[in-house]
């Protein structure tokens, strides 16, 4: 084994990936730290193109290689080199990696390629053929693509990977193909700036730290070339293990080094994949290496062709004893022509007979296909008339239904054949025809018409000689749907083996007819039950809407934004048709919520939240068992579900979310935001784009909360500002006064106050008055609270009767509040001795509100 001398210089080859000045920046680290851990050598750098790599190698003009892991393999099969160690790098956490891939990158401007399938016909820029991140990396992906080099417009091969960048970045190429860690060096050293790059096909791995397009490979190896020594190889493997990974900061800003040689057999399978060196084709392999690997197949060659001999040698013979036995089978025919001219006259009246009966077998069997491959029972008949009239004895074919009314029975054609006026009219108006058509639907069986009675004026000048009238049922027992009618002008008429050959016909067709009838009345069927299905959803839509005028306007805004995110998304139409039909249903389960719950103008308490969340299970169950809504039901069930699942009912996550309910989820919680409601205000689009993109990828799907943010963003939300969620109908009224109404005396109550108050209602006060009653305490305790409820009772309805146009309040118990009073309402008459208060030692004290800020402020202070 070659051992190197003391103080002899050993030569480290190093492909230039950014030419020979970055090389020797590099990895100087790395040599020094080698001179100073074996000072017996002097350890040199020698930078390599990939041109000079394989000369380099040949010539033993170095001694190790640092290399790309495709030409490690190159050099592994050609010169017998060997990996000691891999190249590993540092994140930014810690974590070593030692594998890369390759980058396709084009301009972030250039919306004409950002996809594979975008590469064609386009500038392309690679570094080299023999680069494997700046080129090989990415070719197998572009195959698996099904994209070849020859579709591109030109391939450019650069000799480093920043001159690819570089290409790319002036717009000298549309796309280029380089290195992993190539972007954020280049982008570390103030070359370009990331922003500017758009990745194509870009994998997003959480263990890798760089943008990569490809799959992942181990890292360059160190090897050393066959004349190097063991202990060498050793020495310096073991200096590189302990290298301070600071001595390569250039290649990572958190330290670099080297560790075991790594497994590189997903190398092979790529240059096996992409047929390179060494797999590239058997041809160029020397013969006798060729013979070695091939000998099996060349073995089963000769052994096909020696028995290929033998069988022609048995042929032959074989052909020797078959001429002479023609030679005997010669004079045997000469004896055998006399019989047989004998009966070639009778032999040529049987095959014209036969060809005829071959003409209808082909006939009928062309029907019997058109009845396999209709799609329509009007077509199949349609079809079906005109193959039998393209028969050249047959002149015409229809088929004849009879219909029943009240004005009595009549026969209407279905369907007829290709075909003169003279003859449709002719032959489907003849009431001489019709009677006898009549006459065998009735009696359920086949007539044969001759040619006497086809001589009807309008009939004769046809030159018909027979017509066949064949029921046309279900089965042999069942009453004819149609009769099918075909007329001859072949001399003879029909034979009895056609009549059984189109009797048959008749059946097959008859099956048919009532298959498509039946299956006619099935989808009509199918038809009602969805409309009925449907029909009865929208009326649970309806009843949901009329309990609350909310959730009309809310369904349809969601539908409406979903629609516009799944477009802008580029889903399918028919994801679409299913997104908006779920989007309407979304919240059919709030049939089930109580008025009191659902209809509540205030916050809801932690049970009553628990209770509106309950509308979710109860959509999906009360649609789940409907066939058709099925689907549908999946998707409104996870409408309230969130990536980080916090959402319910099942607590979702991430990808098990559906992405149409992801869509939802946005959509429903957008309209809920700039929706006016009467326990808040609405939040402006801006507001609402803002925390939408604040929860993206904690609540909602990022990529949907980008497309709702661009479709979105300019929506007009005008007619959903005027809406303020207050009593329209009185049925709103009433529901609004269960929450807002003093159940003893029917006026409104304190809340109602605060409601008003927080809602900006008061601009429209101009006179606000309390009243206090006095010694209220003492008359219950004397009388009863049965009787001081009747006393606050009457003292309110005789407010309203004061007050005519004024709101009348019951707040703290046994105190009122009027806004707007009559003015001078109390000029005529005393509180105390005019009202139900008089001998009750009950008192009544005045206090005047101001109607601005402060006036308002001392009453809010008051009523807490």
């Amino acid at each position: 084994m070659p051992v190197f001398a003391a103080s002899e210089t050993v030569k480290i080859g190093v492909l230039s990936l950014r030419g020979h000045q970055m090389a020797e920046l590099s990895w100087e680290g790395m040599v020094n730290h080698l001179n100073r851990s074996l000072p017996d050598y002097e350890f040199i750098l020698v930078p390599l193109a990939f041109d000079e790599i394989n000369l380099a190698t040949r010539q033993r003009s170095v001694d190790f290689i640092i290399a790309n892991s495709s030409i490690f393999i190159t050099l592994e099969s050609r010169y017998n080199a060997s990996a000691i160690a891999t190249l590993y790098t540092r994140t930014a956490s810690g974590t070593p990696v030692n594998s890369f891939g390759g980058v396709i990158i084009s301009r972030v401007d250039n919306q004409s390629v950002t996809l594979i399938n975008d590469l064609k016909g386009k500038r392309i820029a690679a570094v080299d053929e023999t680069s494997f991140g700046g080129w090989q990396t990415g070719l197998r992906e572009i195959l698996n693509q099904g994209i070849t080099p020859s579709q591109f417009r030109s391939l450019t091969f650069m000799g480093t990977h920043d001159a690819v960048v570089e290409a790319v970045i002036a717009q000298e190429a549309d796309a280029g193909f380089v290195r992993t860690g190539t972007l954020e060096k280049m982008a570390g050293e103030g070359k370009l700036q990331l922003s500017d790059i758009y990745v194509i096909a870009e994998r997003h791995l959480s263990y890798f730290p760089y943008r990569v397009s490809t799959r992942l490979y181990p890292e360059w190896p160190l090897a050393k070339l066959a004349h190097v020594s063991e202990d060498l190889a050793l020495e310096v493997a073991l200096a590189l293990f302990t290298m301070p990974e600071a001595n390569m900061l250039y290649h990572s800003p958190y330290g670099a080094g080297w560790g075991l040689p790594q497994n590189y057999q997903p190398i092979h399978g790529l240059l096996r994949e992409l047929k390179l060196e060494p797999y590239d084709d058997v041809a160029h392999q020397p013969f006798p290496e060729a013979l070695k690997a091939y000998w099996h197949y060349l073995l089963i060659t000769l052994l096909s062709f020696i028995t290929g001999m033998m069988f022609i040698a048995y042929v032959i013979r074989i052909n020797r004893r078959l001429h002479h036995h023609q030679q005997k089978l010669s004079h045997l025919n000469t004896e055998l022509e006399d019989r047989v001219s004998k009966r070639t006259l009778q032999i040529e009246s049987l095959l014209e007979h036969e060809q005829y009966l071959r003409g209808i077998v082909q006939t009928v069997a062309d029907v019997n296909q058109i009845i396999i491959t209709s799609t329509h029972r009007m077509e199949m008949l349609k079809s079906a008339c005109d193959r039998l009239v393209s028969h050249p004895e047959y002149r015409f074919a229809w088929v004849a239904s009879l219909r029943h009314t009240e004005q009595g029975d009549y026969i209407e054609r279905l369907v007829s054949s290709y075909g003169s006026t003279e003859q449709l009219i002719a032959l489907t108006q003849s009431p001489e025809m019709l009677a006898k058509i009549h006459q065998a639907i009735l009696q359920n069986q086949l007539i044969q018409i001759s040619s006497n009675e086809l001589s009807d004026e309008r009939i004769a000048p046809l030159g018909l000689s027979a017509a066949a009238f064949l029921p046309l049922r279900s089965d042999a027992f069942s009453q004819p749907i149609g009769m099918l009618c075909v007329y001859t002008h072949r001399k003879e008429g029909f034979e009895q083996d056609e009549i059984s050959m189109l009797d048959q016909l008749a059946g097959d067709l008859g099956f048919a007819m009532h298959a498509f009838i039946r299956r006619e009345e099935s989808e009509q069927s199918e038809a009602s039950r969805i409309s009925n299905y449907e029909e009865t959803i929208q009326a649970m839509v309806d009843m949901i809407e009329k309990r609350d005028t909310y959730t009309a306007g809310h369904t349809r805004r969601v539908a409406k934004y979903s629609e516009l995110i799944a477009r802008k998304m580029q889903l399918p139409e028919n994801k679409i048709q299913c997104l908006v039909k779920a989007s309407t249903l979304h919240d059919i389960g709030k049939i089930i919520i109580p008025d009191a719950v659902l209809l509540k103008p205030g916050q809801l308490t932690p049970l009553e939240y628990e209770l509106i969340k309950q509308h979710v299970v109860v959509g999906y169950e009360t649609l789940s068992g409907i066939k058709m809504y099925q689907d549908l039901a999946e998707l409104m069930r996870h409408h309230h579900e969130r990536l980080d699942g916090s959402g319910y009912p099942q607590g979702l996550k991430d990808g098990d979310i559906p992405l149409l309910s992801r869509i939802m989820a946005v959509a429903d919680s957008f309209d809920a935001m700039t929706s006016n409601r009467i326990y808040k205000p609405r939040k402006t689009i801006e507001e609402a784009m803002k925390e939408l993109q604040a929860l993206a990828g904690k609540h909602y799907d990022v990529a949907v909360v980008a497309a709702a943010v661009d479709v979105l963003a300019n929506e007009d939300l005008s007619d959903v500002s005027k809406e303020e969620q207050l009593p329209a109908s009185d049925l709103e009224k009433q529901r609004f006064a269960y929450f807002f109404n003093d159940q003893l005396t029917g006026l409104h109550n304190a809340e109602y106050l605060h409601f008003m108050l927080q809602r900006g209602l008061h601009v429209h006060f101009h006179s606000l008055q309390m009243l206090l009653l006095k010694n209220f305490a003492e008359y219950n305790s004397k009388y009863g609270w049965h009787a001081g409820n009747q006393l606050l009772k009457d003292f309110a309805d005789w407010l309203e009767v004061k007050c005519p146009g004024a709101m009348l309040f019951r707040v703290m118990g046994d105190d009122f509040v009027i806004i707007n009073p009559p003015d001078g309402w109390l000029n005529d008459f005393d509180l105390v001795s005019s009202s139900p208060l008089t001998g009750t030692q009950v008192e009544a004290n005045i206090q005047h509100f101001n109607c601005d800020d402060a006036g308002l402020s001392a009453l809010q202070a008051y009523l807490k």
